[in-house]
C-alpha cells in the first residue's frame, strides 16, 4: 500500500505538536477524503442546476414577482423600501433583493442571476452542513460525508434548491446561527455567540420572523443537550439573549428606515399583519393543524419508505449522545410550530432538513447496514409507481387532470420506471443499500422530472414568450394595461420603467375606448372568454399554469374615424 506523501508544512505541523506521523498521515487521508466528497457534492449540485438553467424559467406568481419587487428597486434606487409596481411591498424583506441588486451592479441586469442566488445558496449550504457535522461529531469524517449527501436526496430539498424565492437563502442564514450556537455549546465566547446573532440578523432580512421557529427552540432547550449549558446557565441564556437581541437589532436596522420612510400603514403590515395574521389566522395558504403529517411521505421522500431509516432513528440508545438531541430539538420543535401556525407550505420546512440530514448521517453511520432485506427495494417501487401513474393516467378517458399531466411526454414517465427498476436490479446485484445509493436515485428523479415538466407544460409556466410578444406593442408605441389582480408577472420581463396600469375587468371595454390602439392583458380560465356588449380581437393566447392569458384588443376597423 502506498502512504501519502509528507511536505514540508506538514512535517512542521508534527515537529510543533509533536503528533506521530501515523496520525498526521490520517489527517491528511481525511482531508483528501472531505475533498473528493465536496468535489462530488459540487459536481452534482453543477448537473442539477444546468438542467435547470435549461429547461426552467421565472415561473409566475412567486418567481416572477420576485424578480419585479428587485427590479423596481433597481429602477427607483431605493434600497430601503421595496415596492411592487411603484407600491411598498410589505411582504417580504429585503436581503434577497439586495442580493439580486448586487449581481445586476456587477454582471449587468439579466435574468440569470435571479436564477442563480437560491442554487448558490444551496451549494454554501451544503458546504455549511459538512461543517456543522463535523462540529457536533469531531473526527467522524464518514458524518461530515454522509449529511450534505442525505439532504441533496432529499426530494423537497432538491425540488426547491433552484427555485428563486427565499428558502434556501434562509436555510443557509440557520445553518450559520447553528454553527455559532453549537460552537457557544462548547466554549462561552462572544465571536461563537456573534455567529448565532448574525445568523438571526440576516434571517430576519432574508424572511422576517419566522427565522426563530428555526433557531430559537436549541438555544432556549440547550439544558437538554449541552453540557456547558448545564454548567452555566445563567451564562448560557445572558449571552444568546445578547446575541439574539444584536440579530434583532440587525433587522431593526432595516426595517425602522423603513417604515419611517414608507409610513405606518407600512410598519403597521410588515411588523404585524404578516407575522400575526400568518400564526393566527392566515389569509394565505390557511392549511389544518395536521396537514404537514398528511403530507409526511412527501417531505421525507425516499427516506419515509425505508425501513431502515425508521429502525435506526428511533433506537433510544442513539439519542444519549447529546449532538443528537440537539438535531431532534431543531427538526421536532421546528415542525411542531409549523402545524401550529395557521399558514403552510411545503417549502416552509426546508430549513429544517438539514437537521433530518444530520440525523441521519450519525444514525446511519453509527449503525451501518451490510445485508440487503426485502424493505429496501420499497423507496425504489415507490419510483416505479410514480412513473406507472404518470405513464397511465392521462390513459384515462374523462379524467380531469391538470394540463401538465394531460400533455406530459411519454419519456417522463418511462425514465422514472427505468430509475427504479435500476435501483432493483443494482440492489439485488450487490446485496446491499446504502444512503448513497438512495440519494443518487433521488437526484436522478429530481433531474429527469425538472426536464420532463417544463417539457411537457410549453409556456405555461413561463412568459418569455408573452413578453417578448407584448415588446413589441411597447416598441410601436401601444399602451398595455393588465385587467384584475397583478402580481408583477411583467415588469421585470418587460424592464418596465414605470408601474404597469391595472385596471378592473369590468372597465376593459372603457380602457379600450380610451386608448384605441391599446391591448389589455388578462387571466381567464377559457382562451376566448366573451365580454357582454363588446367583440375583442385576440392578439396573443398562451396556457397560463391551469388558466389561459390572454392579450386582447379592439379590431382595428372599429378604431377608424
Amino acid at each position: 500500500m502506498e502512504h501519502p506523501q509528507l511536505d514540508s508544512s506538514d512535517l512542521d505541523r508534527m515537529a510543533h505538536n509533536r503528533l506521530p506521523a501515523h496520525n498526521v498521515a490520517a489527517q491528511i487521508k481525511s482531508r483528501a477524503f472531505m475533498q473528493q466528497s465536496h468535489a462530488g457534492i459540487f459536481t452534482v449540485w453543477l448537473l442539477l442546476t444546468l438542467v435547470n438553467l435549461y429547461f426552467h424559467q421565472l415561473i409566475p406568481l412567486d418567481e416572477t414577482r420576485y424578480a419585479s419587487v428587485a427590479w423596481d428597486m433597481w429602477v427607483r434606487h431605493d434600497w430601503l423600501v421595496p415596492h411592487l409596481n411603484g407600491i411598498p411591498y410589505h411582504h417580504k424583506p429585503p436581503l434577497l433583493f439586495w442580493i439580486d441588486n448586487l449581481g445586476w451592479a456587477l454582471f449587468g441586469v439579466n435574468e440569470l442571476w435571479l436564477m442563480m442566488v437560491s442554487p448558490l445558496c444551496a451549494l454554501f449550504s451544503l458546504y455549511a452542513l459538512s461543517s456543522l457535522a463535523g462540529r457536533l461529531w469531531p473526527g467522524d469524517i464518514d458524518a461530515m460525508r454522509k449529511a450534505p449527501w442525505l439532504l441533496l436526496g432529499t426530494l423537497i430539498w432538491g425540488a426547491y434548491l433552484n427555485s428563486s424565492m427565499f428558502d434556501m437563502l434562509l436555510g443557509l442564514c440557520v445553518l450559520v446561527a447553528m454553527i455559532g450556537l453549537v460552537e457557544a455549546a462548547k466554549r462561552l465566547v462572544w465571536k461563537h455567540w456573534a455567529l448565532y446573532g448574525l445568523g438571526c440578523g440576516f434571517g430576519l432580512l432574508a424572511k422576517g420572523p419566522v427565522v426563530f421557529m428555526h433557531i430559537l427552540a436549541p438555544f432556549l432547550l440547550g439544558l437538554f443537550w449541552s453540557e456547558t449549558a448545564k454548567r452555566e446557565p445563567a451564562k448560557w441564556y445572558l449571552q444568546g439573549a445578547i446575541a439574539l437581541a444584536v440579530g434583532i437589532s440587525i433587522g431593526l436596522a432595516w426595517a425602522v428606515p423603513a417604515v419611517l420612510n414608507a409610513g405606518n400603514a407600512f410598519g403597521g403590515t410588515l411588523l404585524w399583519h404578516q407575522t400575526a395574521d400568518r400564526v393566527v389566522n392566515s389569509f394565505a395558504h390557511r392549511r389544518p393543524l395536521w396537514w404537514y403529517l398528511e403530507l409526511a411521505p412527501l417531505i421525507l421522500f425516499p427516506w419515509f419508505f425505508w425501513p431502515r431509516f425508521w429502525q435506526v432513528i428511533c433506537r433510544k440508545e442513539l439519542f444519549a449522545d447529546p449532538a443528537i438531541r440537539f438535531c431532534a430539538i431543531w427538526f421536532i420543535a421546528g415542525i411542531v410550530g409549523f402545524s401550529a401556525i395557521s399558514g403552510k407550505q411545503v417549502h416552509y420546512l426546508l430549513p429544517l432538513m438539514p437537521a433530518l440530514a444530520l440525523l441521519m448521517s450519525r444514525a446511519l453511520t453509527a449503525r451501518a447496514p451490510a445485508d440487503l432485506r426485502i424493505g429496501d427495494f420499497l423507496p425504489f417501487v415507490v419510483i416505479c409507481l410514480f412513473g406507472l401513474s404518470l405513464l397511465l393516467l392521462p390513459m384515462i378517458p374523462n379524467l380531469k387532470l391538470y394540463q401538465w399531466l394531460q400533455n406530459r411526454q411519454i419519456w417522463w414517465p418511462l425514465a422514472i420506471i427505468a430509475t427504479g427498476v435500476a435501483g432493483i436490479a443494482l440492489k439485488t446485484k450487490t446485496r446491499r443499500l446504502t444512503p448513497y445509493s438512495l440519494s443518487a436515485s433521488v437526484i436522478i428523479l429530481l433531474m429527469t422530472s425538472i426536464a420532463g415538466f417544463f417539457s411537457s407544460t410549453g409556456n405555461a409556466f413561463h412568459l418569455n414568450d408573452a413578453a417578448t410578444h407584448l415588446q413589441k406593442y411597447l416598441k410601436a408605441g401601444e399602451p398595455i394595461a393588465w385587467a384584475g389582480k397583478y402580481e408583477g408577472q411583467f415588469l421585470f420581463l418587460l424592464r418596465l420603467k414605470e408601474p404597469m396600469p391595472v385596471i378592473q375587468y369590468s372597465d376593459i371595454p372603457q380602457w379600450l375606448d380610451e386608448h384605441l390602439k391599446g391591448h389589455v392583458i388578462s387571466i381567464d380560465a377559457s382562451p376566448n372568454p366573451p365580454i357582454k356588449g363588446l367583440a375583442l380581437k385576440t392578439d396573443y393566447v398562451q396556457h397560463y399554469r391551469e388558466d389561459w392569458l390572454i392579450v386582447r384588443s379592439k379590431p382595428r376597423f372599429e378604431n377608424l374615424p
